[in-house]
């Protein structure tokens, strides 16, 4: 299993494959096995690549630095570590919001930027995050693991159980320590919305119907990257290229094509 030295971390990816490099950000409390059923589709033609955000799988565990511009700039010495000079971006969820900062950042690098159920800075989809990080203050980490599972985790409950069970299996193993960084709540503020007009890369967001957290958050997002496209899944939640893989792998491949191409 491939490591770099980045930001004075070890930072865990995977690496497979070889052509156009597609780069996969992770969700909170997840990991690059999130991804297994993209890397074994695009393996055969694109060069995947799927990091382990400091704090998640095997990457290093810091007490502090969990901040959206602490995994851009992560995400920015793993690219020239490994030799990534332009790639496609995707990410999902809070590796939505990494891929936004990116982008914002450093779009000359990007190929294309495409969104999933995408989270963004500065933009709130409600108070249970917080109160989760003050469980994890006031009741220790394995409480606040235990209410995050309960409500991420409640919309497979009845719908997809072996893959609520998946996703529960990466999240038990999470450490956790971002819920007591010091830090947390008072790094610097972006607004995302405020910025994304600046976004010039061709951007593709997918998001689903059943997600009513982040389908408002898909449209603006849509709305304010110029040139955009989005795409709304009918009866799917918020693990978009899990609950419908091969759908959402044949979308993203059509996009890199069609990007390819221009």
């Amino acid at each position: 299993m491939p490591f770099a030295e980045v930001a004075d971390l070890r930072i865990h990816y995977t690496d497979a494959g070889e052509g156009e490099p597609l780069v996969f950000l992770h969700g909170f409390t997840l990991d690059h096995r999130m991804w297994k059923r993209q890397i074994d589709h695009f393996r055969g033609n694109y060069r995947v690549v799927c990091p382990d955000s400091r704090g998640h799988g095997l990457s290093a565990v810091p007490p502090t630095g969990y901040s959206r511009d602490h995994r851009v700039e992560e995400l920015r010495e793993l690219a020239d570590k490994i030799e990534l000079e332009r790639f496609h971006l995707i990410g999902l969820s809070m590796g939505g919001s990494t891929a936004i900062g990116f982008a914002l950042k450093h779009q000359e690098r990007l190929r294309s930027l495409i969104l999933v159920s995408s989270g963004a800075a500065g933009y709130s989809v409600g108070k249970k995050i917080s109160k989760i990080d003050q469980l994890a203050i006031e009741k220790g980490l394995e409480a606040a693991r235990a209410r995050w599972m309960h409500w991420s985790l409640r919309y497979y409950r009845n719908r997809n159980e072996d893959l609520g069970r998946e996703l529960e299996i990466m999240m038990r193993e999470h450490p956790g320590a971002v819920w007591l960084d010091k830090m947390r709540g008072k790094y610097p503020r972006t607004y995302d919305l405020d910025h994304i007009h600046r976004i010039g890369v061709p951007t593709l967001i997918m998001a689903g119907q059943s997600d009513t957290m982040f389908i408002e958050l898909a449209r603006q997002l849509h709305a304010g990257i110029a040139g955009s496209s989005m795409v709304i899944y009918k009866k799917t939640g918020h693990m978009i290229n899990l609950e419908i893989p091969e759908r959402f792998n044949s979308d993203i491949e059509r996009f890199i094509e069609s990007v390819s191409s221009a």
